[in-house]
């Protein structure tokens, strides 16, 4: 028994150390690397990280391009402003043009009244609207009413 363990560790030596001595014949060497090498990998990764940090410098430039270009988008222009300024001062000049036709119509339906509540008050009879009466913004009925009752005022005097 002894001569078969004997046997059985002197083959395992002896295939170690032809197993070591064929691993240091043909081991392969591990690439040198030449200093020029090494000096190149450091110029890159410099560059690399220089273009990185401009990489985020522009993509916050377009950022902040973004946000202006929204920001004016909404903003009105002069123009815009003039032209919104100019349409409505057309639109309140012809708004005060029809206020004042309207204004020139009522002030001669009330001289056309007065001289007819006058002719009343004297006991004349009024003379006849030179015009036929158009509505101009208020109501008829109102002066219609009033004539009734200096009418019916001057009736009740007499009686």
């Amino acid at each position: 028994m002894l001569y078969a363990v004997t046997e059985i560790a002197a083959f395992m030596v002896g295939a170690t150390i032809v197993g070591f001595l064929l691993g240091r014949i043909t081991k392969r060497s591990a690439p040198k690397i030449a200093s020029g090498v090494v000096a190149e990998l450091a110029t890159a990764q410099a560059s690399v990280r220089e273009l990185e940090s401009e990489r985020a410098s522009l993509r916050g430039q377009l950022a902040d391009a973004k946000e202006r270009s929204r920001q004016l988008a909404v903003e009105t222009t002069a123009a815009e402003v003039s032209e919104d300024f100019a349409e409505e001062k057309r639109r309140l000049e012809t708004a005060l043009e029809e206020a004042s036709a309207q204004a020139d119509r009522l002030r001669a339906t009330i001289a056309e009244r007065d001289t007819r509540l006058a002719a009343l008050a004297a006991g004349e009879t009024p003379p006849e609207p030179t015009h036929p009466t158009d509505p101009v913004g208020y109501s008829s009925s109102a002066g219609a009413v009033a004539d009734t009752r200096i009418v019916f005022g001057d009736a009740e005097e007499e009686g």
